[in-house]
């Protein structure tokens, strides 16, 4: 019996350090293995808290107008300071609205968070306009209306008033009484109808001047440039022309010098970086001056603050300002700081 016994103890003897074996805890990190680990597990945990990265859409309405190249450029500026990403399309044609359709619709499939839409007509665009909203893409309107109550802003000009000043101006300068005529852009776009309607408006004030003849140049350099040679032959007695465009005026100024006219009061209406300097020149007499910079800028701006508060104002004006030979250079410096 003790035989057997003394056989068991050295069993268990051996047995004893390979079952404390199987059976030992996992061994508790040290220090720096548990630093290491808390740093691997730390992106999945800052990534979670990032800010979200927006983008948003632009549609202008051409790349070949300086005015909406300017806007874009400011756009550009502001999408950068802000941390945004910004896609901006432009048309073909100016008013091509088909195509401006069709950059919405792509926005809306690339995921924009917000478009901002320069409209080339004011009813073509609504259904799409209105079908990116439906969609969850709040849309900003610029520059000129467009025909729906779903665009959350509009930021642009005070239209309407910017014919006024024209008006005023011409009115002044002809003390009062002459004769004068106008020419009109895209008729039937809302933007067209307001400039007119301030500018008739300004001058109707005055019983003695008088409305001899208008025509439509579409907003173009070359057509501006055939009404007025119309006006030339039909209307020598013309002593002051207000274009509703700036482009339209410069046509309509070469046309003045080739005849040898340069005794007509020639104003124009946008603040383009070629107008301005004609102004400097001498070549026109005073240019309404709108801020394209200031309209891609708060498009961007106004654009991002609604996308992390959900608040922005339903109408926010962009200022203009009255060019003259005595006060352009400040608003030509605006356009060369930017690289025009």
């Amino acid at each position: 019996m003790n035989k057997y016994l003394v056989i068991l103890v050295m069993l268990l003897l051996v047995m004893t350090p390979i079952l404390a074996g199987c059976q030992q805890a996992t061994p508790k990190p040290t220090e720096a293995e548990a630093t290491e680990e808390a740093q691997v597990e730390e992106p999945e945990e800052t990534e979670e808290l990032k800010e979200e990265k927006y983008t948003i859409g632009i549609v202008l309405k051409s790349f070949s107008n300086p005015f909406w190249m300017m806007a874009k450029t400011a756009a550009e500026a502001a999408a950068e300071e802000e941390g945004v990403d910004v896609i901006i399309l432009g048309t073909t044609e100016e008013g091509d609205y088909n195509e401006q359709v069709a950059h919405i619709e792509d926005l809306v499939t690339r995921g924009a968070d917000l478009i901002v839409v320069v409209p080339a007509e004011a009813s073509a665009l609504v259904p799409a306009v209105e079908a990116a909203v439906d969609a969850g893409v709040p849309v900003i309107n610029l520059d000129s209306p467009i025909e729906t109550d779903k665009v959350i802003s509009f930021i642009g000009s005070d239209n309407v008033e910017g014919g006024r000043m024209a008006g005023t101006f011409i009115a002044d300068q002809l003390g009062g009484a002459g004769k004068v005529a106008v020419l009109r852009g895209r008729l039937g776009n809302p933007v067209e109808l307001q400039r007119y309607d301030g500018f008739i408006e300004a001058i109707g004030e005055y019983p003695d001047i008088e409305l001899v003849a208008e025509g439509v140049a579409n907003w173009e350099a070359d057509e501006g440039y055939t009404v007025m040679e119309d006006f030339l032959t039909a209307h020598p007695e013309i002593q002051a022309v207000f274009a509703e465009s700036d482009r339209m005026i410069l046509g309509a100024s070469q046309a003045a010098q080739a005849a040898g006219r340069d005794d007509i009061i020639l104003v124009g209406l946008d603040g383009i970086v070629e107008a301005l300097r004609a102004v400097k020149d001498g070549d026109i007499a005073a240019d309404v001056a709108q801020r394209p910079d200031l309209m891609g800028e708060f498009a961007v701006k106004y654009g991002v603050e609604y996308l992390k508060t959900g608040d922005i104002d339903v109408v926010i004006i962009t200022p203009m300002t009255l060019a003259l030979p005595d006060n352009v250079d400040p608003l030509i410096q605006a356009w060369e700081d930017l690289g025009f």
